[in-house]
């Protein structure tokens, strides 16, 4: 990440100094050229006031001005020259500090051997002043009277003036740079932590078995509150969001190969009891003569263990249906009937305990399937009656809303541990704890009443603490075919 993060500044970097060496050089010209433009306009008006000075005295006195007598028409660090063919006639040269003097003959000889045309502007090169601008043109109408007459004006300030402004621009563009690499170094590495973070966070995991056992909490990757809704952040969050299923659905099947391994045990040692006495009846009186009222009783014994294994094996293949298809009867069905009726099986199987009703007077009826709302409460009923010690008051009552009917089940014994709610209506999940008065089951009971409530589309709930437990089934009114409400169920059972 670091090295991203490098290589990214010194791209960005590179970028930005590429585009200030663009602008410096574009300026730069522009500069020069402005300069440069501004020197040929001082050099056309001395050229065309010296060329008119030559011109008027031609024609007053027929002959050149006297050098002193000369107005002075060209700018500092200027020159002018008029030849007689060859020979120099007239020459002056002003200097940076607006004195003047004639051109040396070394002076004359190297511009006057400078290629140039008349009428037209041209570049000079003078050993000992530098580069100049220089223009020609020929005055006098006759043959013997015809001068050349020669201008020059220095680009020595412009050169300087460029030269200046290059130094600084090359400071400034540097210092900018530099600053722009510290501050992008930055900018970077704060977007960029997140991703570092991501990294490490990701690396810790692929470091982490989840071949197998239940799968720790990984970690993290933290979010800035600065960068919220930035790409890293949502690579952050989008990572925390993997983490969270795959650790939920990791410990999940951890969960379901436990509860396997459970069930298996469970079931085999439910299946091993009742087989061991059917086999065991079966050779004992297969070998040894026995009265009839022997028979009789081994033959109920051998009829009990086998409703015993009927009712595991009915449990499993009704689970097995709802998994493979989960559609269920609709139609109208006497919920206060189920009640009562319900109830007064209880009664009979479970007598240590309290049983009460709270129905409406007037008859509750609901879309469902009624068998499988037999099967909801029955279980209900049951794994009251089973989890709880002796004397324990358990009450079934309904409460009519206005979209819907409530069917509770409660009762005021120990409680669930809280640390067996959150799994409490996965398969073969037992909760039972040293107040359970009854052999622990193989946990099959709340599952089937989970599956057949989502299959109704009814939502099953459940709350517990010291002072009891209260199970709650909430049936929606709607007609046939319509959609349920969405809603979040409650942890169960």
């Amino acid at each position: 990440m670091r090295t991203t993060r490098g290589r990214l500044v010194i791209v960005v970097s590179g970028l930005l100094l590429t585009a200030l060496v663009a602008l410096a050089i574009t300026s730069i010209v522009i500069l020069r050229e402005s300069l440069v433009s501004q020197t040929d306009s001082t050099l056309y008006i001395a050229h065309d006031s010296a060329q008119a000075q030559v011109v008027n005295n031609l024609e007053q006195t027929g002959s050149l001005p006297e050098f002193d007598d000369f107005p002075i028409v060209v700018p500092p660090d200027g020159f002018l020259l008029v030849l007689d063919g060859r020979d120099p006639a007239l020459s002056a040269f002003f200097t940076r500090d607006f004195d003047y003097r004639s051109l040396s003959v070394a002076e004359i000889r190297e511009i006057r051997d400078q290629p140039f045309v008349t009428d037209e502007t041209v570049t000079m090169q003078l050993s000992a002043h530098g580069t100049y601008l220089v223009t020609a043109s020929v005055v006098g109408e006759s043959p013997g009277a015809r001068y050349t007459v020669i201008t020059g004006v220095g680009l020595s300030d412009t050169d300087s003036v460029v030269t200046s402004y290059v130094i600084w621009i090359s400071a400034v563009g540097l210092a900018l740079a530099a600053l722009s690499a510290a501050l992008g170094y930055r900018l970077v590495s704060r977007e960029l932590d997140p991703l570092e973070h991501v990294a490490q966070v990701a690396q810790r995991v692929t470091d982490t078995p989840l071949s197998a056992g239940e799968v720790e909490p990984q970690g993290r990757a933290p979010r800035d509150p600065r960068l919220r809704g930035s790409e890293a952040d949502r690579v952050a969050m989008a990572l925390n969001r993997l983490l969270e299923h795959v650790e939920s659905s990791l410990n999940a099947r951890h969960r379901a190969e436990e509860s396997m391994r459970r069930f298996v045990a469970e079931a085999s040692h439910e299946l091993r009891n009742p087989l061991a006495s059917i086999r065991g009846y079966a050779d004992f009186y297969s070998q040894f003569p026995a009265d009839p009222e022997e028979i009789a009783s081994a033959l109920g014994r051998v009829g009990a263990e086998a409703k015993r294994m009927s009712t595991l094996v009915d449990d499993l293949l009704l689970l097995a249906r709802l998994d493979a298809d989960p559609q269920m009867k609709s139609e109208r069905v006497d919920l206060s009937q189920v009640v009562l009726e319900t109830v007064s099986d209880a009664r009979f199987a479970h007598p240590e305990h309290s049983w009460q009703i709270a129905v409406p007077d007037d008859a509750v009826t609901v879309d469902g399937d009624e068998d499988a709302i037999r099967q909801m409460l029955l279980n209900l009923v049951g794994n009251a009656g089973h989890h709880t010690p002796p004397g324990t008051r358990v009450r079934i009552s309904l409460q009519q809303r206005e979209d819907e009917t409530l069917l509770l089940v409660e009762d005021d014994g120990p409680g669930i541990p809280a640390a067996a709610i959150p799994t409490l209506f996965d398969r073969f999940t037992q909760a039972g704890d040293h107040t359970t008065t009854r052999k622990s089951t193989v946990g099959l009971g709340l599952a089937i009443v989970k599956a057949l409530a989502t299959a109704s589309e009814y939502e099953i709930g459940v709350f517990s603490d010291e002072h009891g437990t209260r199970f709650s089934v909430t049936i929606p009114r709607r007609s046939a075919g319509a959609e349920r409400p969405e809603g979040d169920a409650s942890s169960a059972r």
